[in-house]
C-alpha cells in the first residue's frame, strides 16, 4: 500500500508539473511580425533568401515566441507604402532600400558619396562599425524606424545604357539616365553631363523599353531582377555608389519586446547579413558571366579612368552633401572611411 501510495503521489506531482509547465507556456506572450517585401520569393537571392534565413533563426531561437510572417511579392504594397505602414504600426517590418529612406531620413545619403569604398571590405567595416551603428540609432530615434544592420542591395552600383559603351565621363554626356529619387545620386548623373530621371522601380523595364529613357544604374544582381539585358547593351564597371538596404522595423514596437527577444532578432539579424554578403558577392561574379553570354558589351574601366570619375562627381557630391545635412555626417562617414582602408592596410 505504501508502495502504491508513493506511485499515486508521485504521478500525482509530474501531473501538477505538467499542467503547470503547460500554464507556463501559454501564459509566454506570443509575439509577431508581419514582414513586407516587395520583392517574389527567389532562390539564393540577396534580398529574399537572408530573410527567409531570419525567420528561421528568429523562430528557432525564440522557440516560436517570435513568429515572423513574410508578405512577398508586394502582397502589402509598395516599398514606399510598407515603409509608412511600418512607421504608423500597421506592420512592424520592411526592407527597403537607402533610396526609399532617403525622403524621410536624409542623412542616409552620405552612403552615396561617389567613389567612396574602395572595395566591399571597407564599406562592411564602415557601415558594421560605429558609424554604421551610429547612424541606426539616429534614425530611430528621428523616423521610428530602427534599421537591423546596413545590407548590400545587389552590391556597387553601375551605369548601363542602350546607345554606346561608356568608358570616361565623356561618353555620358547627353544619355538620359534613371535613377532612384535620391538627390544626390541624381546631381550624380548630372556632375557626369547625363540627364537623370527618376522613375519607380516597377515601371523601369517599360521606360527603358521605349526609350523614356536611355539607360539606369543599379548592381549587377539587380540589373538581372527585371532582366534589363533584353533592353540594354551595354554597362560600364565603374562601381560609383555602393547600395545599400536594411531590414527596418517599427521601432516602438521593437521596444516593447523582452529584452531576449531584442537579443534574438539581433543575433538572427547578424546571420541574414552574413548571408546577404556572401549572395551579392556570387551573384555579382555569376551574373557578369551571363550577361557577357547575353551579348551586353561589360566594361571595366582602368584605374586612370575610374580616377576621372571621381574626379568628376565626388568633391561636388561632398560640397552639396555639405550643404543640405548636417556636416558631421559626412565628416563622420569620410574619417570612418579613412579608418577602415588604413586597418585594411589599403592606404
Amino acid at each position: 500500500m505504501l508502495k502504491k501510495g508513493i506511485l499515486l503521489f508521485t504521478l500525482l506531482i509530474l501531473l501538477v508539473s505538467v499542467l503547470a509547465g503547460g500554464v507556463l507556456a501559454e501564459d509566454k506572450e506570443v509575439y509577431e511580425m508581419k514582414f513586407g517585401v516587395s520583392n517574389p520569393p527567389k532562390e539564393y537571392h540577396h534580398s529574399w533568401t537572408p530573410y527567409i534565413v531570419f525567420k528561421n533563426e528568429v523562430e528557432l531561437r525564440s522557440n516560436g515566441r517570435l513568429q515572423v510572417k513574410i508578405f512577398p511579392g508586394g502582397q502589402l504594397g509598395s516599398i514606399e507604402s510598407m515603409v509608412n505602414q511600418v512607421r504608423m504600426g500597421a506592420i512592424e517590418a520592411t526592407e527597403p532600400s537607402d533610396g526609399h529612406l532617403a525622403s524621410i531620413y536624409p542623412n542616409i545619403q552620405v552612403f552615396s558619396i561617389p567613389y567612396l569604398f574602395s572595395n566591399r571590405m571597407v564599406a562592411w567595416e564602415v557601415l558594421g562599425g560605429p558609424f554604421g551603428q551610429k547612424m541606426i540609432e539616429d534614425m530611430a530615434q528621428k523616423t521610428g524606424l530602427r534599421a537591423l544592420f546596413w545590407s548590400e542591395n545587389g552590391g556597387f552600383r553601375h551605369y548601363s545604357n542602350d546607345k554606346r559603351l561608356v568608358k570616361t565621363p565623356a561618353d555620358m554626356k547627353g544619355l538620359k539616365i534613371r535613377t532612384m529619387n535620391i538627390p544626390l545620386h541624381m546631381k550624380i548623373v548630372e556632375d557626369l553631363g547625363a540627364s537623370p530621371t527618376p522613375i519607380s522601380w516597377n515601371e523601369l523595364y517599360t521606360a527603358l523599353q521605349t526609350g523614356v529613357v536611355d539607360g539606369q544604374e543599379n548592381s549587377v544582381a539587380t540589373f538581372l531582377v527585371p532582366k534589363l539585358e533584353e533592353v540594354q547593351k551595354y554597362i560600364i564597371l565603374d562601381g560609383h555608389v555602393y547600395g545599400v538596404n536594411s531590414i527596418v522595423l517599427n521601432e516602438e514596437w521593437y521596444q516593447s519586446l523582452p529584452d531576449d527577444l531584442k537579443e534574438i532578432i539581433h543575433q538572427s539579424a547578424q546571420i541574414a547579413l552574413s548571408v546577404n554578403h556572401g549572395l551579392t558577392v556570387a551573384r555579382e561574379v555569376k551574373g557578369i558571366e551571363y550577361l557577357k553570354e547575353k551579348g551586353v558589351q561589360i566594361y571595366r574601366p582602368t584605374s586612370e579612368e575610374k580616377v576621372l570619375f571621381k574626379e568628376k562627381t565626388q568633391q561636388s557630391a561632398i560640397d552639396w552633401l555639405n550643404n543640405n545635412l548636417d556636416p558631421n555626417w559626412v565628416k563622420g562617414i569620410l574619417e570612418a572611411t579613412e579608418k577602415a582602408e588604413k586597418e585594411l592596410g589599403l592606404n
